[in-house]
C-alpha cells in the first residue's frame, strides 16, 4: 500500500461516514462528540495554503490509534518517512513504523539508481543518501526499531564511522530484534560497537548480520535471544567469536563467510539448538571443533581443514566445496555421517577417479555433484561415478553439473566401443539431471549405465549448456547468459550425440528432456 493508496482509503472511509451522517439525524451533543473524536484523530491535517487562512480538513474518520498505526505500517517505508517529514499528524504513526530498510533500492529514485555506480563520482549521491537517513532517524528518535537494515556507502573515515554509530544508537533499543549492517567497502576499517549489543538490544536481538567490519568483543555479550548469526568479511578471531557465542543458548543458524582472522573454530556444547552451520572460504581456518550435538545441516567451502564430521552424527544435509572433494566423500563420509540424506559436492579439481566404494550411504536420497575442473594431464572418467551411485541404494535424485569443457576430441564411434560395467540395480533412483552434457565418451557411458541400471527412473534431463539463467523465450529485454560460438557449436554436437547413443537406451517409461541452446540468443 503506497501513500496514494492510503489517502484514497482514507477518503473513501470519510465519504462513507459523511453519507451515514446525512442519512441519520443526530442531536447536537452527538455531533459535537463526533467532531471532538475527529479532531483527536491522527488523520486531522491543516491546509495553510487556503485563501481564508488556516483551514482544518479531515482526511478520514476517527479510528482507534492502534488500527491507524497498523494501516500506516503497511505503507512502504519511503512514503511513510516522507509523510512524517511534512505532517505532524503522521509523525506519531511514523514512530510506530518499526521496520526500517536503508538501501539504494529503498532510498533512491529509479532514475538515480540507474546511474549510481558506487565510485568516487557518487559523492553527491552518497551525501544525499546519508542526509536522508539522518533526517528519517531524527523523526524516529526515542521510538526504537524492531528490524533495521542499513547499507553504508561511505565516506570511509572516522568522522563518518562516528555518524554511523550515532544512527545505530538511535535505532537500536530494547525492542530491536533484527539488525543487518553492510559497510560496502573492502577497505573499510569500521569497528562495530559491542556496547550496542550489550547495553541496548543484547537481551532482545534475534538476528544479527554484519558485513565488512571488525567485531571485537572483550566480554561476554549475553545474546540470549540470538537465533541467527551471519558474519561476512568480519574481522573477528576464534576467541572473540567464542565470547560472542558464550551465552547464545538460542542460536539455531550460523554463517561465517571470508572471516580471515579465524584460525580455530570451536562450537561449544551449550549451543543445543544449533542446527545449521555454514563456513565459507575462511582462508586461515585450520581446525573446526564441534561440540554442538544437533547440527543437521553443514556447508563448508575452503582448503584442507580438519572437519568435525566424526562428532556430527546428526548431520543429514552436507555441502562440501573444495579440491578433490569427491574422493574425500567416498573415503570419509559413509562412516562419519551415516545418516546423511542430502549431499552436495563441488570439486574445483578432481585428480583421481572415484575408487570402488567399500562402505555404503544407506540413507542418502539426493546427490548433487558439480565438477569445475580436473587434472591437466587427463580428463575425468565420469563412468567411475557409477560406483558412487551403486553405493547409494536409497538414492532418488542425482544431479551432475559439468562446467568445464572437454579438452579432447568428442566421441564419434560405434556404440559397441562404449564401456559397460556389471549392472548393479538401483530400485529407488527416479530423477537424473545432467547439466553441461557433452558427447565426451565417459559421460555418454555414465548416462547409458544409469538408463540400464535405474529400474525406477522416471525423468532424465540432459542440458547441453551450463548457464546461470535462460531468457524463458519471449521476455522482452532479457537474454540468456553469454556464450562463445565454439561452445554453442559443441552444444549442438551434443544433441546429435544424444540421438545416436542415448535415445536408443531410453525406456518408454522414462521422460527424456534435452535442453538445446536458446534459438533467440544463441542462434548459429
Amino acid at each position: 500500500m503506497g501513500l496514494l493508496a492510503l489517502n484514497r482509503l482514507m477518503s473513501m472511509q470519510w465519504e462513507q461516514m459523511r453519507n451515514r451522517n446525512y442519512s441519520q439525524p443526530q442531536n447536537g451533543s452527538r455531533m459535537a462528540s463526533s467532531l471532538t473524536k475527529r479532531n483527536s484523530s491522527p488523520c486531522r491535517q491543516k491546509d495553510d495554503n487556503s485563501h481564508g487562512g488556516t483551514k482544518v480538513r479531515y482526511a478520514g474518520p476517527y479510528l482507534p490509534e492502534e488500527i491507524w498505526h497498523h494501516i500506516y505500517s503497511l505503507v512502504p517505508m519511503r512514503d511513510a518517512a516522507r509523510a512524517a517529514c511534512v505532517s505532524h499528524a503522521f509523525l506519531r504513526s511514523w514512530r510506530c513504523h518499526l521496520i526500517l530498510a536503508f538501501t539504494k533500492e529503498t532510498m533512491c529514485s529509479k532514475d538515480k539508481l540507474r546511474h549510481w555506480t558506487g565510485g568516487v563520482d557518487d559523492k553527491r549521491d552518497r551525501r544525499e543518501y546519508n542526509n536522508n537517513i539522518e533526517r528519517i532517524l531524527a523523526n524516529h528518535r526515542g521510538a526504537g526499531v524492531k528490524a533495521l537494515e542499513l547499507d553504508f556507502y561511505g565516506p570511509y573515515n572516522t568522522k563518518s564511522y562516528n555518524r554511523l554509530n550515532s544512527w545505530l544508537q538511535i535505532a537500536m533499543t530494547q525492542v530491536t530484534k533484527e539488525l543487518t549492517l553492510s559497510v560496502l567497502s573492502d577497505k573499510s576499517k569500521y569497528d562495530f560497537s559491542c556496547s550496542l549489543l550489550s547495553h541496548r538490544s543484547g537481551n532482545t536481538i534475534r538476528y544479527l548480520s554484519l558485513d565488512h567490519c571488525a567485531l571485537r568483543p572483550t566480554v561476554n555479550l549475553g545474546l540470549r535471544c540470538l537465533t541467527e548469526l551471519e558474519l561476512y568479511e568480519v574481522r573477528i578471531t576464534g576467541d572473540e567469536l567464542g565470547r560472542l557465542l558464550s551465552s547464545s543458548f538460542a542460536l539455531e543458524k550460523m554463517k561465517l563467510t571470508y572471516c580471515y582472522d579465524i584460525i580455530r573454530l570451536e562450537i561449544p556444547c551449550l549451543l543445543q539448538r544449533l542446527s545449521y552451520l555454514e563456513v565459507f572460504e575462511c582462508s586461515s581456518l585450520q581446525v573446526i571443533e564441534n561440540k554442538a550435538p544437533n547440527i543437521s545441516s553443514f556447508d563448508f567451502a575452503g582448503g584442507e581443514v580438519q572437519l568435525p564430521l566424526a562428532e556430527s552424527l546428526q548431520v543429514k544435509k552436507l555441502k562440501l566445496y573444495h579440491r578433490c572433494v569427491i574422493r574425500y566423500a567416498i573415503d570419509k563420509l559413509p562412516s562419519s555421517v551415516p545418516y546423511l540424506e542430502t549431499l552436495t559436492l563441488c570439486s574445483r579439481c578432481e585428480i583421481v577417479n572415484v575408487p570402488m566404494v567399500t562402505n555404503k550411504f544407506l540413507h542418502l536420497k539426493e546427490l548433487n555433484i558439480s565438477i569445475c575442473g580436473w587434472s591437466s594431464n587427463q580428463e575425468y572418467d565420469f563412468l567411475s561415478l557409477a560406483s558412487f551411485l551403486d553405493a547409494s541404494p536409497t538414492l532418488e535424485i542425482f544431479v551432475l553439473s559439468v562446467s568445464v569443457a572437454s579438452k579432447y576430441d568428442l566421441f564419434v564411434a560405434d556404440p559397441s566401443n562404449l564401456r559397460q560395467i556389471p549392472e548393479h540395480r538401483n530400485d529407488k533412483l527416479k530423477i537424473v539431471k545432467i547439466t553441461g552434457f557433452r558427447p565426451q565418451k565417459s559421460l555418454v557411458e555414465l548416462t547409458r549405465h544409469i538408463l540400464e541400471s535405474a529400474t525406477s527412473l522416471k525423468f532424465l534431463m540432459l542440458d547441453t549448456i551450463t548457464v546461470s539463467y535462460r531468457c524463458s523465450g519471449d521476455i522482452s529485454g532479457r537474454k540468456c547468459s553469454m556464450l562463445n560460438r565454439a561452445y554453442i557449436s559443441e552444444a549442438y554436437k551434443s544433441i546429435v550425440a544424444v540421438k545416436l547413443y542415448i535415445e536408443e537406451k531410453v525406456p518408454s517409461t522414462v521422460q527424456l528432456d534435452v535442453l538445446e541452446p536458446c534459438k533467440r540468443c544463441h542462434a548459429m
